[in-house]
């Protein structure tokens, strides 16, 4: 994770998935008490996105369907964290 410059911790990331030549912005921010991921696709489009450990399965709930496949998704969120499930 990143630290902030006051020691606390930064848990948002954004990062830009290309999509049919179609630039998607993602802003993603993970809440510690749920272990869920806000996602915010473009600045309009909201959901969250999830991991169970029992089924090893990433979905999304909250709102419509990410624009990018849930397990693509998965993989650039993790990616952006540093941390891998």
């Amino acid at each position: 994770m990143v630290t902030n410059i006051d020691g606390t911790m930064n848990l948002s990331r954004e990062f830009t998935q290309e999509v049919n030549g179609t630039t998607i912005n993602f802003q993603v921010t993970y809440n510690p008490h749920t272990h869920f991921f806000a996602v915010i696709e473009n600045q309009k489009t909201h959901y969250t996105l999830g991991f169970n450990p029992a089924t090893k399965e990433w979905t999304t709930k909250d709102g419509p369907q990410s624009a990018i496949p849930v397990a693509q998704l998965a993989q650039l969120v993790q990616k952006s964290f540093g941390v891998f499930v």
